[in-house]
């Protein structure tokens, strides 16, 4: 396995490539990757600050946006492949000043809408336009806590109140809504009622996430880390749940090497060139750990084009032959203490 040290990003804004940058002169088409999905990082804008946001101080400081001419070019290209969604993060999405345009843009390529959101009042006032509420197809609203209390010292006041108001009003609305919980150590004790008030609250799916030290997380909240021995009993506590609603799906991300049912050891969304992110400075990553580290994007999104770049990126470093993740950042209580080979993120619990 590879390892490689981590910094903390610049507030010097990368440079985009040039032509020369390019292993060739011509753009990689959408048919030379196997996506399904794609995910924009449409705006910098959020109304939290996150002690443990994957994303870096600097992409919040920068106050950048994805313009609807670059959402359409990007939609252009995903259409020429076999992407039938796209999902737009930020930030907070709907902060962006064109959302309900570019939920139309993408609708009007013949793709599928996806949004995360924390929940925020602009995102309900958003979907009060009804271009939106007819358009998007799906909503990932972001919980961390079953707890009021918990959650608000996590993400800040009324953050608690504000995803529980927009997941009603979707409940309400017969608008399919999921539930994204990173499991961060303070809310360890809490899986088990969080497995169950997804359940009562309608959401059709609990994406449940391993907390990554990346990004905000790094320097501003290293003690929330949860071991590999942590995270293997709330793999036990997932796999015990046994939903009452049919229609209710926990998806779980596997983290480490445990021998359970799903694993694959050899998985890299880089190197299988499964994943695609674009961000509004054009860079673009495989590997959602990296997105703190614009310089370690392997492509970059320029001329309405994707070019591969050539440098020291995460292409580069995930190339064969490397066992486990070489882009998992090690630190304490990451895991490898345990003897615990990292997985790619994309690696997810089977459940019977």
């Amino acid at each position: 396995m590879q390892a490689h040290a981590t910094r903390p990003l610049s507030h010097v804004p990368l440079p985009l490539p040039s032509r020369s940058d390019a292993t060739h002169s011509d753009s990689l088409v959408a048919a030379d990757f196997k996506l399904s999905s794609i995910d924009l990082y449409i705006t910098s804008a959020c109304n939290r600050r996150c002690t443990y946001c994957f994303l870096s101080d600097a992409f919040f400081e920068s106050g950048q946006s994805m313009s609807v001419e670059s959402v359409q070019s990007i939609c252009d290209w995903a259409a020429e492949g076999s992407v039938e969604e796209i999902t737009l993060l930020g930030g907070e999405p709907a902060l962006h000043p064109d959302f309900p345009l570019i939920v139309s843009t993408i609708h009007d390529a013949g793709l599928r809408v996806r949004t995360v959101t924390n929940g925020s009042r602009k995102f309900r006032i958003a979907m009060e336009n009804r271009t939106v509420r007819s358009l998007l197809g799906r909503v990932a609203v972001s919980l961390d806590s079953p707890s009021e209390a918990a959650f608000d010292a996590l993400r800040g006041r009324g953050a608690f109140r504000d995803a529980m108001a927009t997941m009603r009003w979707l409940a309400e609305q017969k608008k399919a809504f999921d539930i994204n919980f990173t499991v961060v150590k303070s809310a360890l004790d809490s899986v088990p009622e969080m497995l169950s008030l997804a359940e009562q609250l309608g959401a059709g799916r609990l994406n449940v996430h391993w907390f990554s030290l990346v990004g905000r997380a790094r320097t501003h909240a290293a003690h929330q880390a949860v071991s590999a021995a942590e995270w293997r009993e709330v793999l036990r506590q997932v796999s015990s749940y046994r939903p009452r609603r049919s229609d209710f799906v926990i998806d779980c991300e596997l983290g480490f090497a445990y021998g359970l049912s799903g694993e694959e050891p050899g998985m890299c969304a880089v190197r299988d060139r499964s994943n695609l992110q674009f961000l509004p400075d054009g860079s673009v990553f495989s590997c959602g750990m990296l997105v703190d580290r614009p310089d370690l994007a392997g492509y970059a999104w320029r001329d309405n084009g994707l070019f591969l770049r050539q440098a020291d990126t995460e292409v580069t470093r995930t190339a064969s032959p490397c066992s486990g993740c070489p882009m998992r950042n090690v630190q304490v209580n990451d895991g490898d203490e345990d003897g615990h080979a990292t997985l790619c993120i994309y690696n997810r619990l089977a459940r019977s």
